[in-house]
């Protein structure tokens, strides 16, 4: 659904003349950074638990899976 005219400029106004698309980009390329991070951080935690007998292999597989769907399906939905 696209916005009118008057809440664009509604907007506009508001943001301090800062145009939707540099807050929709910025919104969406903060989202994927920290997601990322956080998979970065999850992987490497569970791949030392796992490489020190902590985490069993089917727990550190179906993180990985997880991870992995978590990322694709939220660029899919956000940045596609």
């Amino acid at each position: 659904m696209a916005l009118t005219s008057a809440q664009i400029t509604a907007f506009k106004v508001a943001s301090g003349d800062v145009d939707l698309n540099v807050v929709h980009l910025t919104s969406v390329g903060m989202l994927v950074a920290v997601l990322f991070l956080w998979a970065a951080w999850g992987l490497s935690d569970a791949w030392s638990g796992w490489r020190n007998g902590d985490v069993r292999e089917s727990a550190f597989i179906w993180f990985t899976v997880r991870t992995a769907l978590l990322l694709v399906s939220s660029i899919w939905m956000f940045a596609g």
